[in-house]
């Protein structure tokens, strides 16, 4: 994952934009809280990795979710907030999304997938996050 991030990182300085810094472990503490209370979670460890190398992205339409209140569209807490409110999206852990998809952690399947926008049909199943973050990063970079 770091070798996309790097990539993006690259492309966005040369049109003279940063992505978000890694998140701080204070900022990790309110979201590991959050999920706690939330999911049950006591550790994420694939998604702090994620996190230590940006704290949230938005690229080409992707949009991969960190601590961030200030911009809602890649705000873990906010996003949930908006995605969740149906019956039907309570079941899942909304990650990330893009203009077709949703990247969630099925909470009673307890896996990893890409559902279809937006009627949530499973497109795709990962084992971890890493690698359903991957293959989003690697079809948004062009």
């Amino acid at each position: 994952m770091e070798d996309y991030i790097s990539k993006i990182r690259t492309i966005e300085h040369e049109f003279g934009n940063e992505i978000p810094n890694p998140i701080s472990e204070m900022e990790y503490g309110n979201i590991l809280e959050w999920l706690k209370e939330n999911f049950g979670f006591e550790r994420f460890d694939d998604y702090y990795h994620f996190l230590l190398q940006v704290n949230g992205l938005s690229f080409n339409g992707l949009y991969l979710y960190g601590f961030q209140p200030e911009h809602p569209n890649i705000d873990l807490i906010d996003s949930n907030t908006v995605w969740r409110e149906h019956s039907w999206t309570k079941q899942f852990l909304f990650l990330g999304d893009d203009e077709v998809s949703f990247y969630v952690w099925n909470t009673e399947e307890e896996s990893f997938q890409v559902l279809d926008k937006p009627g949530g049909d499973v497109m795709e199943e990962y084992e971890n996050l890493t690698d359903m973050f991957e293959a989003a990063l690697k079809v948004a970079i062009p």
